[in-house]
């Protein structure tokens, strides 16, 4: 257990000094003046809170806008369906054989639409 795994948990001196030298450059003082010129530039931030707080307000106007279509759109059906009045309905069988063609005066309506098929 005490051999050395080739990929153990320790820092790699040989690889760490290739990525630092790759990254460097020839001339690294114009690169980090540029960088702290362009740091130096940018407004100040109390948190990181004030950069969430610009992300969400374009998501914060998209929720409005969508909420606000979906309640248009619930209240035009609305005002169609209260315009154009309920659909007619049919009458039943029963309401359609009691409102048959007049009969002669005196039967019994209920008597004359049973016996009528006969």
């Amino acid at each position: 257990m005490t051999e050395q795994m080739p990929f153990g948990n320790e820092p790699d001196q040989e690889l760490g000094s290739l990525i630092r030298d790759a990254y460097r450059g020839p001339d690294p003082e114009p690169f980090f003046a540029r960088l702290n010129g362009v740091l130096e530039g940018l407004p100040a931030r109390a948190s990181q809170w004030d950069v969430l707080a610009t992300w969400a307000r374009p998501g914060v106007v998209a929720a409005a806008a969508a909420a606000a279509f979906f309640l248009g759109v619930a209240l035009w059906q609305s005002w169609r369906s209260q315009v154009s009045g309920p659909a007619p309905v049919p009458p039943s069988v029963s309401v359609a054989m009691l409102d048959a063609a007049p009969i002669r005066p005196g039967e019994d309506q209920i008597l004359y639409a049973v016996l009528e098929g006969r």
